[in-house]
């Protein structure tokens, strides 16, 4: 499988500038019909808050700019120039006649900047320049299982704080905090353009080129939107904080621009069915060339010009049809002949496939990992239940199942999807976060666990927002959830001590030290994984005093792996899921100095079972010969 141009890109399709520098310049517009299917379209005329310049009204549709057919090999190419405008934002939109007299006033698929209303397209004229905004690569860039990645909605991460600026700017603020905190890798939530300006988590794509408008518009400077995310790459970047983007790819919004340039619906290559439905929205017809190419080069669009490190892919169970290499399969084979091909080691790609299928087809594609829901699902059912799961173990270690050490499955207690862990930790008594001891012992399993890691933004400290798992069509999942920055630092009174406890600043601290913890011994990050696999009629620790303990509640398992240097690296986790301090039998395989890395201390233990306390709610790991 190979290619040879990015014809979208290379083309420059859409709207450009020209001709000119900062102070004002020509814009080239330019759309593209691929070969073989009949648009039915008469005439195109584009129309915007431009036309002024021109000595026209704006907006006026009856006086819009007249756009002319050429041919390339590929298909029709439609294309004009305005005179020289000056420096400013503007915003267009085309009209499109077809050969029933019919017409239709259609956005531009091809955009590089959404509007602030009707679906608008826009341009930049003027302003900073492409040389001024250049994205440098990240000095090294790790393969998944040696990240922490931090899941960001940038509406919601910022909301608290922004004020009026951009928040893609306004994310510059934090980035010395997720620093601290340890974390070495951001998944942002879709930034590319939605059908409308209200909050929204932005998959129901509609402008695939496009920095949302929502997320990039300051009133100050509102020719700076691309640049706005093009800083804030390379902000992250020279932190060595990888950025992987949220990619939505197997359906539009039924607004998709595409579908209405056609006399027909129907006639529209680039929707249809192909693989699974979407409900309400319109998939991606990967069925015809030209949607292959053109998501391919909206991929390639965000990789070259941003030097993303990662995509995460939506909903790749509608895009993946066993035995058929079209739709995601031969997106991610063209993703990798790219990168491999332009010296970009160890991009990562990680699908959203939650079904039974996922680890196949990771083992059998380019892909690097899946969403594993397993550990999300036995956390959840252990904190409303009280009662441990007999399969938690195996969640731990779904790596198991992967055949090449480059893929790894991507573990969480918790994403956008879902509400927050430290809210499920306290659902049942009415206290939410207040409860987020609980999640402690969860907390320690995760970052001891092979594969990538990932945590959703305010985690960390506390974050306690509800959601529904199914809205039923009521609307209420896609809410704004603005993170409570305050509760970093937060309080409660225990009523009995009436002693102030600091529980959001606690659970950074615990957050931080595992992220620490993690990075510093490569073993945890290893595949070794012991005991590999646990029958769930096994509600006992074993002969050895491994697995898990159902009715005591407590959990058992053992990392090992090499160091930098080659020598080996051996631990022993011991969790306790109770709410009460347990006594528990460790079974050190041998005598002699081990160094308990969550309390700091060390104890030189004798070969077999040693008798230790373990907090409730609470865990310890032991490093061999430290």
């Amino acid at each position: 499988m190979s290619f040879n141009k990015k014809i979208h890109t290379d083309q420059k399709f859409g709207s450009y500038q020209v001709t000119g520098d900062s102070t004002g310049g020509k814009v080239e517009f330019k759309l593209f019909f691929p070969v073989g299917f009949q648009t039915g379209i008469q005439e195109i005329r584009v129309v915007g808050d431009f036309q002024q310049h021109m000595g026209k009204k704006n907006w006026d549709f009856a006086d819009g700019i007249s756009l002319t057919k050429s041919s390339i090999l590929e298909g029709e190419v439609w294309s004009c120039q305005t005179s020289k405008l000056p420096a400013g934002f503007y915003q267009y939109k085309y009209i499109v006649r077809f050969s029933d007299g019919s017409s239709r006033w259609v956005s531009d698929p091809y955009t590089r900047y959404s509007g602030d209303d009707h679906q608008n397209a826009a341009i930049v004229v003027g302003g900073s320049q492409p040389n001024d905004n250049k994205v440098d690569a990240i000095s090294q860039r790790l393969p998944l299982r040696d990240l922490v990645v931090y899941e960001m909605n940038i509406d919601d991460f910022t909301a608290g704080f922004r004020g009026c600026r951009a928040p893609l700017d306004a994310v510059h603020d934090k980035l010395g905090y997720l620093k601290e905190l340890g974390i070495n890798a951001i998944l942002f939530m879709p930034w590319t353009a939605w059908k409308h300006q209200d909050y929204d988590w932005g998959y129901e794509p509609f402008h695939f080129f496009a920095v949302e408008y929502r997320l990039a518009h300051d009133p100050v400077r509102p020719t700076e939107k691309i640049s706005w995310l093009k800083k804030l790459i390379n902000a992250c970047h020279k932190m060595g904080i990888h950025v992987i983007m949220d990619g939505v790819f197997n359906h539009v919004s039924m607004m998709f621009p595409y579908k209405d340039m056609y006399e027909y619906e129907e006639a529209c290559p680039y929707t249809g069915k192909f693989g699974g439905e979407f409900p309400g929205l319109r998939d991606l017809n990967y069925n015809h060339t030209c949607t292959q190419d053109f998501i391919r080069d909206v991929c390639l669009y965000w990789i070259d010009e941003f030097k993303i490190d990662g995509i995460r892919f939506d909903n790749t169970t509608n895009f993946h049809i066993p035995f058929n290499t079209r739709g995601i399969v031969q997106l991610m084979a063209e993703i990798d002949q790219h990168t491999r091909a332009n010296g970009i080691d160890n991009f990562s790609m990680t699908l959203e496939h939650l079904d039974v299928s996922a680890i196949s087809v990771v083992r059998g594609t380019k892909a690097t990992s899946y969403w594993d829901n397993a550990l999300y699902g036995t956390c959840f059912d252990h904190l409303w239940h009280y009662k441990l799961p007999v399969n938690s173990l195996n969640t731990l270690n779904n790596n198991r199942y992967m055949n090449d050490f480059n893929k790894v499955p991507t573990l969480y207690l918790g994403n956008h999807d879902h509400s927050h862990v430290n809210w499920q930790a306290g659902a049942r008594d009415n206290l939410g976060g207040m409860r987020w001891f609980r999640t402690q012992p969860w907390a320690i399993a995760l970052f001891t666990a092979p594969g990538s890691i990932m945590i959703q933004n305010g985690q960390e400290f506390s974050e306690d927002h509800w959601m529904p798992e199914d809205d039923q069509g009521s609307g209420r999942r896609v809410l704004p959830r603005p993170l409570r920055w305050k509760l970093l630092g937060d309080q409660y009174m225990d009523g009995q001590s009436a002693k102030h406890k600091e529980y959001g600043k606690k659970v950074f601290q615990l957050y931080q030290k595992l992220i620490g913890i993690r990075f510093r011994y490569p073993a945890l990050r290893s595949n070794y994984f012991y005991p590999d696999f646990w029958e769930t009629w096994q509600i006992r620790l074993n002969t050895e005093g491994y697995g898990i303990d159902t009715e005591r509640q407590i959990m058992i398992f053992r990392r090992e792996g090499q160091k930098a240097d080659g020598t080996d690296q051996k631990f022993i986790i011991v969790l306790n899921f109770n709410m009460d301090a347990m006594e528990i039998d460790v079974p050190f395989p041998h005598a002699g100095p081990w160094h308990e890395l969550m309390e700091g201390t060390y104890h030189s233990y004798i070969s077999g079972w040693t008798r230790l306390r373990v907090g409730g709610n609470w865990g310890h790991i032991y490093l061999d010969n430290p």
